[in-house]
């Protein structure tokens, strides 16, 4: 699949958890690009657990950094903002400006 048909891919939302929307954001883009976690990892200079938890929603996980999410979504041809369309619901007001 090319990247410009992953840009188009319907992406869940999560209405209650911004980071677990993210996660399951991420997860769909890297299996519509059949990449493992693996791939993406190395495509994004990002840790395999890093991945693995963003996409797990596991509890623990601390809000991912913006750099962190630019990195996901160059190595998944997106925009940030296809990845996290409302950065105030996970950074807050005054958040990280993913225009920047």
């Amino acid at each position: 699949m090319r990247r410009t048909d992953a840009q188009m891919l319907p992406l869940p939302l999560d209405a209650d958890d911004p980071v677990r929307a993210l996660g399951r954001r991420v997860r769909t883009l890297r299996v519509s690009l059949f990449l493992t976690q693996e791939g993406l990892a190395r495509c994004t200079g990002l840790s395999r657990d890093t991945i693995a938890r963003l996409e797990s929603g596991t509890p623990t996980l601390r809000r991912p950094r913006m750099r962190t999410v630019t990195a996901l979504a160059m190595g998944l041809g997106v925009a940030p903002e296809q990845l996290l369309p409302d950065p105030c619901r996970l950074w807050g007001e005054g958040g990280p400006d993913l225009h920047a």
